[in-house]
């Protein structure tokens, strides 16, 4: 089988992911790649005889190196061109376009055209253009660029079978493959010139385009030929060409490049609306309009919560069960306690799937999110969101493309901090980039949200909607605030840069396509709680069950549990029925199966269940069943009410059992020794052990809360409502506990990703460690003030909402006047 190795690349929003999509239609295997980061997906797709491996590289406008994405995506086309790398080396570039929109995407097809490797140009979103009126001659283009031209739609799986078959064409021709040149006149003699320079060179790429990229002062080549060539050579070539012909190489070559795609343009492009207002000039004169922007923006945020968290989570009734019933199942056949007595396995399986279905259980409400949010990108309102906060953000030291890494990071709800920090690598302004990096891991991201579900859950049922909204929006006042206290001090020495972004036109969405895309997202996040929760929840339960109990505090509670048993023993002493129960085994085994009957008969939805419960619990001992249903019969009636009393006895010694193990543990004393500093927010121990396991993975937070407020039985009780009955926390403690998990630290993969985008341990250190501050001090706030005005939960979040909302308009008067130079001789 033949391999072949494409590189796909593209300008952003020319529907790359699209492409990458159709094709694994055919047979897809997606793999890691070496060295291939977050934001680029690879896959293996078998076609016929060949087998070809597709790397999707991140969205550029240019392949010059002015932007982190740039620079990726331009160090990947290097090294995986290179014939003598290890790695199978790159055969095709496929360069997908906006058809829609193909000026400005034939610029970036120009700079490709050059490097030196077969072309192919794939016209992509075809059916856009022709309903915007556009008719283009891809044949034409073929010819005139001398490259391969393909027509798809992605969304709507158009040209998949044909791209693959061009695939396997051009790579059978690729021997008789003639480098693509463009004439650019009188620049020609100083490229000759510097190719003359490069010939000792022994780089793989072509010398020629090596030469244009020099010319360019492109850093990333300079850095690849090495002392091949001085920088003095190429400037002076660079001023003899200013001198000669007054024009600055960089823009000469990006006009050129634009005039190019303009000839392209008008030979081969016919638009029959030309004087017609498209659709999309209508829509944005309401979506753009400066009065109603910002409201139309801020209905639909709360039109997301409002449809994925209220009705989402009105989807749990349904799904509960179905988990509950799998806790049940565990539960029935793990070994029974010998009263007090838990096998470690017991406890440790029932841990393990307490932790699993207090997350599992949010998997509609994930859904729904992902759906509207997929929504949202292909109908292409989220570059036009970008484009109304720029304005914003400029006020606050970010910039427009910011906008991207926050929604990534969960501005958006459900998102993640990890891709949202490396996407900042697009950001061109260095300060802004800083800034966004910072920022972003104060968004909801997706591991947030079952955390704050669980507290709405538990203290905001009525309010929740309004405390979602709450939750949702505060985080960009917060990071707004934030970035414009780095950007006036740590940051105000850092490079600025303009702000440029096209709005595509308004697509209409395709629910396959929506239906992949958030069946994707949901299937990422039950892989991290099957592995990454579950290894945390593992450590935790470790730390939470060593040392154990002590010696005196054992004996303490089998003295407890023989009195209980005594007593149970003198009520039934003269019982018919007596003989049945006259061991501490049978006892315990009597208990066992009354707890689990209660505990499904609380379950039971219907009469019917009702009966096919009693019927398999009367197969399983009839004897037991008679003391559970008495009826007349009043030597029964007696047992049952000695024994409903020894569940009660029992369940009481488990708990200040379990209290007292959880408290006394490694985890329980960390978080303990917290609390003289944490009281001030309401928090106790139990709360401060669920923010430490949750700097690991933020959903071990709610799988620790939602085993430690649980009980070990079978029941179909929520973890929220175990919390609401057990904790003694009140809608005020959880006010401040959402306001800390808002400005908590990044969890551990965010902080080595914030580590590889600063390349400084210094400002990974200052991301863990003032996000703590922040939180402890605002949380505590809250919570003291809120006790003094006997503020109730929901009061105190709005009040907190208000005054940094009421910060942040007022700081937006006062722009920042930062520094914007640097050097001189002040430290020679």
């Amino acid at each position: 089988m033949k391999q072949i190795k494409v590189g796909l690349a593209g300008q952003p929003n020319c529907g790359k992911s699209t492409i990458f999509n159709l094709v694994s239609g055919i047979e897809q295997h997606i793999a890691n790649y070496p060295g291939v980061t977050v934001d680029k997906k690879v896959g293996f797709f078998k076609y016929e005889d060949y087998k070809v491996e597709m790397v999707d590289l991140p969205g550029t406008y240019s392949f010059s190196s002015f932007s982190q994405e740039e620079k990726v995506a331009k160090k990947f086309i290097i090294d995986e061109s290179n014939p003598n790398s290890k790695e199978k080396s790159i055969d095709i570039i496929v360069n997908v376009i906006d058809s829609s929109n193909l000026k400005r995407n034939l610029y970036l097809t120009f700079q490709l055209l050059e490097i030196g490797i077969p072309v192919i140009v794939v016209l992509n979103m075809i059916d856009i253009a022709k309903n915007r009126g556009l008719e283009i001659d891809s044949k034409k283009i073929s010819k005139m660029l001398s490259c391969p031209v393909v027509e798809t739609s992605g969304s709507k799986s158009i040209g998949g079978k044909e791209l693959m078959q061009t695939i396997a064409n051009t790579f059978e021709k690729k021997t008789k493959y003639e480098e693509f040149k463009i004439n650019y006149e009188e620049l020609e003699v100083h490229i000759q010139k510097i190719e003359k320079l490069l010939e000792n060179s022994k780089s793989h790429l072509s010398k020629r385009w090596l030469a244009i990229k020099l010319l360019e002062e492109d850093p990333t080549i300079l850095e690849h030929v090495g002392s091949n060539i001085k920088k003095e050579e190429i400037d002076k070539e660079i001023e003899s060409f200013h001198t000669l012909h007054d024009k600055d190489t960089i823009s000469f070559l990006a006009t050129f490049r634009y005039d190019s795609a303009d000839v392209i343009y008008h030979e081969c492009v016919k638009n029959n609306n030309i004087n017609k207002e498209t659709l999309t000039d209508k829509i944005d004169k309401i979506v753009l309009n400066r009065i109603f922007a910002i409201p139309i923006l801020l209905f639909i945020i709360f039109l997301v919560y409002e449809i994925s968290i209220v009705y989402g989570y009105k989807l749990t009734d349904y799904t509960w069960p179905i988990l509950a019933s799998m806790k049940n199942f565990i539960i029935d056949i793990l070994p029974m306690a010998d009263f007090t007595k838990v096998p470690m396995i017991t406890d440790f399986f029932i841990w393990m799937t307490n932790s699993s279905i207090a997350l599992l259980n949010y998997i509609p409400i994930f859904f729904i999110l992902f759906a509207l949010i997929a929504i949202m990108e292909d109908v292409g309102y989220m570059p036009r969101m970008a484009f109304i906060l720029d304005k914003i953000f400029k006020k606050f030291g970010l910039h427009g493309q910011s906008t991207l890494p926050l929604v990534l990071g969960g501005a958006m709800v459900g998102g993640c901090a990890v891709p949202g920090v490396m996407s900042t690598k697009g950001i061109s302004d260095e300060r802004a980039r800083m800034a966004t990096i910072l920022t972003v891991p104060y968004m909801n991201c997706l591991a947030k949200v079952p955390f704050y579900t669980l507290l709405l859950g538990a203290f905001f049922k009525p309010e929740m909607a309004l405390m979602m909204f709450f939750i949702s929006t505060i985080t960009i006042f917060i990071a707004l605030l934030i970035a414009k206290f780095l950007t006036t001090t740590v940051l105000k020495t850092r490079q600025t840069a303009p702000f440029v972004m096209e709005l595509p036109p308004y697509h209409v969405p395709t629910i396959k396509g929506v239906f992949i895309r958030s069946f994707q997202k949901v299937w990422i996040y039950i892989k991290k709680v099957v592995t990454i929760v579950l290894a945390v929840a593992v450590i935790l339960f470790a730390m939470l069950e060593f040392p154990g109990l002590s010696e005196d505090s054992i004996l303490k509670y089998e003295k407890q549990s023989e009195i209980y048993l005594a007593k149970f023993d003198k009520q039934i002493k003269n019982n018919k029925y007596y003989q049945l129960v006259d061991t501490k085994n049978e006892v315990s085994d009597l208990l066992n199966y009354y707890d689990r009957y209660r505990a499904k008969r609380m379950a039971a939805t219907s009469k019917e269940d009702a009966k096919q419960l009693d019927k398999k619990f009367k197969l399983i001992n009839a004897d037991y069943y008679t003391f559970l249903k008495p009826r007349k019969n009043k030597e029964a009636k007696k047992i049952n009410r000695a024994i409903r009393k020894l569940s009660r006895d029992r369940k009481k010694v488990l708990r200040e059992m379990k209290n007292e193990k959880i408290e006394n543990s490694i985890l329980g004393m960390t978080g303990r020794s917290l609390e003289p500093i944490t009281q001030y927010a309401g928090f106790d121990w139990k709360i401060n052990v669920a923010f430490l396991s949750s700097f690991a993975a933020r959903e071990s937070a709610v799988a620790t809360l939602g085993s430690i407020y649980e009980n070990n039985k079978a029941d179909s009780k929520r973890a929220e409502e175990a919390m609401a009955e057990n904790s003694g926390y009140t809608p005020l403690h959880a006010a401040a506990i959402i306001i800390f998990m808002i400005l908590t630290p990044p969890c551990i993969a965010t902080m080595i990703v914030v580590k590889m985008q600063t390349n400084s341990y210094k400002w990974m250190v200052f991301a863990i460690f003032f996000p703590v501050f922040l939180g402890i001090a605002m949380s505590s706030l809250t919570f003291t003030v809120g006790n003094i005005f006997s503020l109730s939960g929901v009061e105190a979040m709005a009040a907190f909402y208000f005054v940094i909302v009421f910060i942040t308009l007022i700081l937006a008067f006062y722009p920042s006047k930062s520094i914007n130079w640097k050097g001189g001789l002040n430290k020679v």
